[in-house]
């Protein structure tokens, strides 16, 4: 089953990141490691860190038609930072690949199942 991996982090962390930092180093390390780990054992589908939040612009239905506004969709001190789209055996092993994130990068991961059909739309 495919899970799509929602790494989180601090908004704050954003305006401060130093790119030349031991911290940001190791962090990119850990992630590059990890791909190359998950695309070996053909877990992996895809991945991407995204840009600052304050390049983000949200679409959203009102009345009038559809409105872009600035910024990502809630306020909030956690903004989605990477993604991952891995293809696992099972629920437990996406769970164990978002543990090891966490442990390793402090980031907030949420598990997500992708829909293969309409029976996968909410849980039995």
């Amino acid at each position: 089953m495919k899970y799509l991996l929602l790494a989180y982090g601090d908004q704050s962390g954003w305006d401060t990141v130093d790119v030349t930092s031991p911290e940001f180093i190791a962090m990119c390390k850990f992630y590059e490691d990890l791909a190359a780990e998950l695309t070996a054992s053909g877990e992996l589908l895809g991945t991407e860190g995204l840009s600052h939040p304050a390049l983000a612009r949200t679409v959203r239905r009102t009345d009038g038609g559809p409105v872009a506004s600035e910024g990502p969709f809630a306020e909030s001190k956690e903004v989605l930072a990477s993604f991952a789209i891995v293809d696992c055996d099972s629920h437990d092993r996406a769970m164990a690949i978002a543990a090891r994130i966490v442990d390793a990068v402090g980031d907030t991961v949420e598990v997500r199942p992708i829909m293969a059909g309409p029976e996968d739309i909410r849980p039995d």
